[in-house]
């Protein structure tokens, strides 16, 4: 790398003081960002966790999995220095020596090669997905993000596996390897594992060879797993959007909750259940950085449900149930208000909802069913549900996606304003057509 004035020394002491780095490691970043054309970077250095990657538009991966926190500095720096590269208007660099005849100097190419961590960004992933907004890689795992198709490619090895990412707005991926492979993304959920996704198309029968994205799950003795009545097992199908109460086993339970298929966790929030997954037999929660934080491998098949046993998996000896909305009453569980007896002034089932952005540009047009689902629309909100005197769409997995309260009847319509809980500041109007 060229020599700094001193002007530009000053501008890297102060960016190091000011997020608490060493300037060696600023130096170090800079120097990669200039190989990488000034939008991306492939680095190692103690003040980073290590080696790591960053490339501009939000992909950031650090050694250290779920350090957030060292994640964000380092894509804060990245962002200042790329900036500062941009900007040079000749002040941060000392001329270059005036080469004499025969001599060379071999000076890092600032040009962008169309490459990042070694890895061609070409053809790798299927040619319909388009460019990436992002793509990255490290040894033989590599993904681009598509965020106009919502779609997150992985290649294991050679093993392609394309990814329905819903309303994740990613804006890093992170790797880690120990026992195996992990790889999650940062969105405006937090950190997700990437096996809580969707799977939209894989590689036939290979993809059973891939190695599995699940967190790591934490040291703790596996209970015994029995069944009985040889109905009920803890499989994914089984499981898939069943609905169930949580909490210990010899307490009040913590409220009710359904296992998305898309791998979420909906219903009453619980902070350590944000996700799920069932591998060899246990069903195990994790929590919203990815850490397993419950696990159950014992199942129960009664006359009236399923209650499923298992533990915390911070402290094995504190057990916790899962168990069918008919098994803690003792009765059938109650049916939904009909619509007519909601707390707003309109039946959302009647007729059809036109859904309009802020600067009245038609979105999607749809239908709120009886039974909470939604026929239309955008493909990342499936479900509706009402909210005290607020009309709430959902993502798939039970994520609140928008919110609607104020209701207004002009000309024999009704039309139903609120926002995005992504962006509280836009607008969205839901009206009846």
């Amino acid at each position: 790398m060229r020599n700094l004035t001193s002007e530009g020394q000053a501008k890297v002491a102060e960016i190091a003081q000011r997020h608490g780095v060493g300037t060696d490691g600023v130096l170090t970043m800079l120097d990669a960002l200039v190989r990488g054309g000034g939008t991306m970077a492939q680095f190692s250095h103690p003040d980073f966790g290590g080696s790591g990657q960053w490339m501009m538009g939000g992909m950031t991966m650090v050694s250290d999995l779920f350090n957030n926190a060292l994640k964000a500095r380092v894509d804060n720096i990245c962002f200042e220095l790329s900036t500062l590269l941009s900007n040079d208007q000749g002040w941060l660099w000392e001329p270059m020596p005036i080469q004499s005849p025969g001599q060379t100097f071999n000076q890092a190419s600032s040009s962008v090669s169309g490459s990042f961590g070694g890895w061609n960004s070409g053809s790798w992933w299927p040619s319909d997905l388009g460019q990436p907004n992002s793509s990255g890689g490290q040894n033989n795992i590599r993904y681009a993000y598509f965020g106009h198709a919502n779609r997150l490619a992985v290649d294991v090895g050679g093993i392609v596996t394309v990814y329905d990412t819903g309303d994740h707005r990613i804006s890093g991926v992170s790797q880690q390897q120990g026992d195996g492979w992990t790889l999650t993304f940062s969105s405006q959920y937090g950190t997700v594992p990437v096996g809580n996704l969707r799977v939209v198309s894989g590689d036939g029968g290979m993809a059973a060879d891939a190695p599995s994205f699940q967190a790591a799950p934490d040291p703790m003795p596996e209970p015994p797993r029995r069944t009985s009545g040889g109905a009920a097992s803890l499989d994914q199908v089984f499981l898939a959007g069943r609905t169930l109460v949580f909490g210990p086993a010899n307490a009040a339970p913590l409220g009710t909750i359904t296992l998305a298929p898309d791998g979420g966790i909906a219903g009453d929030t619980v902070a350590r259940a944000r996700f799920w997954s069932v591998e060899n037999g246990t069903l195990s929660f994790y929590d919203a950085e990815g850490r397993t934080s419950f696990r159950f491998s014992s199942i129960e098949n009664g006359g009236d449900g399923a209650v499923i046993t298992g533990a915390d998996a911070a402290n094995p000896n504190a057990g916790h149930v899962l168990r069918d909305p008919a098994v803690r009453s003792g009765e059938t569980a109650p049916a939904a208000t009909p619509p007519g007896a909601l707390p707003i002034p309109v039946d959302p089932t009647v007729g059809e909802w036109a859904l309009d952005a802020g600067n009245g540009q038609t979105l999607a047009t749809l239908r709120l069913s009886a039974d909470g689902s939604i026929s239309g629309g955008r493909p990342t909100e499936t479900r509706w549900r009402v909210d005290g005197d607020s009309i709430v769409l959902l993502h798939g997995s039970g994520r609140p996606t928008a919110r609607f309260d104020t209701f207004q009847f002009r000309a024999g319509r009704w039309s139903l304003t609120g926002s995005p809980l992504s962006d509280p500041g836009a607008a969205l109007t839901l009206r009846q057509t």
